[in-house]
C-alpha cells in the first residue's frame, strides 16, 4: 500500500534584486515572467497547497499568479531577508504536511524534470533533507529547491530573518539527500546573468 505523501510548497518572490537593478519576479523569459515561471513548475510537483510569498513589488507580482492554483501571501518584513519569507509561507502552511518544498523564482534553467528528480528522492525517504546540488568550478554545491520533511516545518517557521533555510541543512546535515541538478546552478543575480538569459 503506498502512501498518499502531501507535498506543500513555499515559492519566495519578495526581494528587491539590489544587485541586478530590477524586481527578478517580473523578467520575462520565453514570453513567461519568472514569477509566473516557477509557481506554475512548483504547482507541478506539489500535492498540497503553494504559498508564493511576495514582498517587493506586491501587486504586479501577484497578478502573475492569476488562473494558477497558488495562495499569494504578502510578506510585511520582506526586506528583512530570505529566512523571514521562508517562516512567513511555513506558517500559513495546513498543520500535516509530509513535506514542505521550499523554491525561487530566479533558477531559469530548472524545469519538470529536475523537480520530479528531486521528489522522487523525497519520497524515497521522505524523513530527510532533499537539497538540489551541482557543480560550480571545482566544488560541489547546494542550495534550492530544498524538500524538508514535514517535522521541520517549525523549524521553518522559526527561521532567522536574515538567513535562508541554509541554517536549517547546516544543523541536519547528516540527515541531508544532495540530489544532482546542474540546472539549479544558474540564477539571476546581476546584468551579466540576464544577459546569459536573454541569450537563451
Amino acid at each position: 500500500m503506498t502512501h498518499d505523501f502531501k507535498l506543500a510548497a513555499i515559492l519566495v518572490v519578495a526581494g528587491p534584486s539590489t544587485r541586478l537593478g530590477q524586481p527578478k519576479q517580473l523578467v520575462e523569459w520565453h514570453g513567461e515572467t519568472l514569477a509566473r515561471r516557477s509557481a506554475r513548475l512548483l504547482s507541478t510537483q506539489a500535492s498540497g497547497p503553494v504559498v508564493a510569498v511576495t514582498g517587493c513589488e506586491r501587486e504586479r507580482v501577484q497578478a502573475e499568479f492569476e488562473g494558477l492554483a497558488v495562495q499569494s501571501s504578502f510578506n510585511p518584513e520582506w526586506e528583512l531577508g530570505m529566512g523571514g519569507s521562508i517562516a512567513h509561507g511555513a506558517r500559513k502552511l495546513p498543520q500535516h504536511v509530509d513535506g514542505v518544498l521550499v523554491g525561487v523564482c530566479d533558477q531559469w534553467l530548472l524545469n519538470e524534470e529536475d523537480l520530479k528528480r528531486l521528489v522522487a528522492s523525497w519520497r524515497e525517504a521522505p524523513d530527510r533533507i532533499h537539497v538540489a546540488s551541482w557543480q560550480e568550478r571545482t566544488a560541489q554545491v547546494s542550495g534550492p529547491p530544498v524538500i524538508f520533511p514535514g517535522r521541520l516545518k517549525g523549524d521553518l517557521k522559526g527561521l532567522d530573518k536574515r538567513r535562508g533555510a541554509r541554517q536549517i541543512i547546516d544543523l541536519q546535515i547528516d540527515l541531508v539527500n544532495f540530489v544532482e541538478l546542474p540546472s539549479a546552478a544558474h540564477d539571476l543575480d546581476r546584468p551579466e546573468d540576464l544577459e546569459l538569459l536573454r541569450a537563451e
